[in-house]
């Protein structure tokens, strides 16, 4: 598996990070070995001299064979722990070409698919077929997005689009959160970008409805620092409202931003909006797209 730039840096800095802390353990075992030699052959002098300190020493001797590795196995474990992780370079966030990267969630973040999804309830092909045009592939699928319609009324929409089918409308719905699922590199990804300085923000369209039904692969939202939903606002891509309300929400200044999403639509309206884009076909072309057009490694 070839590795991704970012993924080469962090394993760079963890290799580092475990050579200073061998390095440090080495040091440490040196300076203990060193003291009890001390303390044992100053034991032993006393004895030879028949001073009545001897025995003191050699129980002190005794309680620091076991002491000290336990307070330096301590000290290395705090050690650990205060040392700060972060040693990836920041961004220059004034001079850097971008600072903000916006991300569109759906088939960028995060996988969806309703054909795999609909297969998986056993339905037949008839179903299949009838399903996904009366609820995914439909207008009303798009409207949803807008966040307008109650969840009861976008089910019966889907609904009258096929009464034939109610039943299996109403079981994909029930469970059409399974259409979506986090990309394996998302997590990492994000947490990298924001090691190095970068805001992170979403723009994405989704219903309500869906969102609610798959908010345990949404949780590397966390790592955003905000961002819309289309059914929180009432508005969808491409329309440029929805832009500029992230953009003045979150005072992002469009010349130093970026925005991925996988639809051309979206992206020339971004574009229009002053925003850079990158049209989304894949994480690796993104990245050297990121890389080559706006410094963002």
């Amino acid at each position: 598996m070839t590795e991704t730039p970012e993924l080469f840096i962090i394993k760079d800095i963890q290799k580092r990070e475990v050579s200073d802390v061998k390095k440090l353990k080495q040091l440490l075992a040196l300076l203990v070995v060193i003291l009890l030699l001390g303390l044992y052959a100053l034991t032993l002098v006393f004895a030879l001299m028949k001073s009545p300190a001897a025995q003191d020493l050699l129980l002190a001797s005794l309680y620091a064979t076991v002491i000290l590795p336990v307070l330096i196995y301590a000290f290395l474990l705090v050690y650990k722990w205060r040392k700060p992780d972060d040693k990836i370079p920041k961004i220059d966030e004034k001079h850097a070409k971008v600072n903000t990267i916006i991300f569109d969630l759906g088939k960028v973040l995060v996988d969806y698919d309703w054909q795999d999804y609909l297969k998986s309830m056993a339905f037949d092909d008839d179903a299949i077929e009838a399903v996904g045009d009366a609820m995914f592939a439909s207008d009303d699928w798009v409207e949803a997005d807008r966040g307008v319609r109650t969840e009861e009324e976008i089910l019966q929409s889907f609904i009258d689009n096929d009464p034939e089918y109610e039943k299996q409308i109403r079981d994909a719905f029930d469970d059409m959160g399974f259409t979506i699922h986090t990309f394996s590199y998302t997590r990492t990804w994000l947490k990298y970008l924001k090691r190095r300085g970068y805001k992170l923000y979403y723009l994405s369209n989704f219903s309500k409805p869906l969102f609610e039904r798959c908010m345990q692969e949404m949780e590397f939202l966390n790592l955003m620092d905000g961002g819309y939903m289309s059914w929180e606002v009432q508005m969808i891509k491409p329309d440029a409202q929805f832009y500029q309300k992230l953009l003045n929400d979150f005072k992002i200044e469009p010349s130093k931003a970026v925005f991925l999403d996988d639809v051309m639509e979206n992206i020339a309206e971004a574009r229009a909006q002053g925003l850079n884009a990158v049209h989304f076909t894949n994480k690796k072309e993104a990245i050297r797209a990121l890389k080559d057009d706006f410094g963002v490694e």
